[in-house]
């Protein structure tokens, strides 16, 4: 079995779309791979295989790399996950398989391509990212607040309730109006997190819709994760943020939650600015993101 060869002739070998057919070899090669990046969400991996959102490198039969995106917003995607077996020449392998994705990923008018990973644990790849092409483009930021007090409401004209299905399609609207398209999300995002997610709450004003808020509960309810404030630009400086964020921390009260977490970008001073006077504090980790130009 290849997971178990002293070395692969990379010479041998040739790119190629993946396949639905491929998810037993990929899921085995991001598990136990010698070289392994992975970005995905627990239950997306079967879904992109059948979109071929992504490349396998194969000699003869045998699957011995693979690199997958998510799926494309507005031109844009991310690499979301990256393996090489045993005994892969690793920058070898990844002058195969990454021009020929940026070919794939141009072809289908893709112009960009993001990565978000991690310097230490990552520290293999970013240098092989950065040898075709990827530069960096800024960090994400980690913010947490572990006392849950309120330095105001905001808004109370606002009414807060519960998301429903019926509000997807608003909800995304939304958020394309909020963020720049690489950091958009979905309603393959958007949609369970509304249906299954512990904290999904909408802002309107009359019968507009203003705003949401996404949150994720972890270690029994002990940590509260802010995934997302978005408030309509069209209505900024109405205190609806204030009131969302005020919000998620009485959810979190009502958790009896230890500590709030969120990241940002390095660059959203104005949201960095609303999570201070809130009693957020940076913890100074930060994540690189990388972005390549097709």
């Amino acid at each position: 079995m290849w997971l178990f060869r002293k070395s692969v002739d990379i010479s041998r070998a040739t790119p190629r779309r993946i396949s639905s057919n491929d998810l037993s070899a990929t899921s085995r090669l991001l598990r136990d791979g010698a070289r392994r990046y992975y970005g995905l969400l627990g239950g997306d991996l079967p879904a992109l295989l059948a979109a071929n959102h992504g490349l396998v490198l194969e000699v003869g039969s045998d699957l011995v790399a693979v690199v997958l995106v998510n799926w494309p917003t507005h031109a844009t995607c991310w690499l979301r996950g990256a393996a090489f077996a045993e005994g892969v020449e690793t920058r070898a392998a990844a002058a195969l398989l990454m021009p020929a994705l940026h070919r794939t990923l141009a072809s289908h008018d893709i112009h960009t391509v993001y990565y978000a990973g991690e310097e230490a644990a990552d520290a293999w790849l970013i240098p092989i990212l950065q040898t075709h092409g990827y530069a960096s483009d800024t960090a994400v930021v980690v913010y947490e607040k572990t006392t849950l007090d309120l330095p105001t409401i905001g808004n109370l004209h606002v009414r807060i309730r519960p998301a429903t299905k019926a509000d997807l399609a608003g909800v995304v609207q939304l958020d394309q109006r909020c963020f720049e398209p690489q950091w958009t999300k979905n309603d393959l995002v958007l949609g369970p997190a509304i249906e299954q997610g512990p904290y999904f709450m909408v802002a309107e004003l009359g019968p507009e819709l203003v705003g949401y808020a996404f949150a994720t509960t972890h270690f029994g309810g002990r940590l509260v994760h802010l995934v997302r404030i978005a408030v309509d630009p069209a209505r900024r400086s109405e205190q609806i943020g204030v009131r969302l964020l005020a919000e998620v921390i009485t959810y979190a009260s009502a958790q009896q939650a230890n500590v709030i977490t969120l990241n940002t970008q390095a660059y959203n001073t104005r949201a960095q600015r609303l999570y201070r006077w809130f009693g957020f504090v940076a913890t100074g980790e930060h994540q690189p993101i990388l972005r390549c130009t097709l």
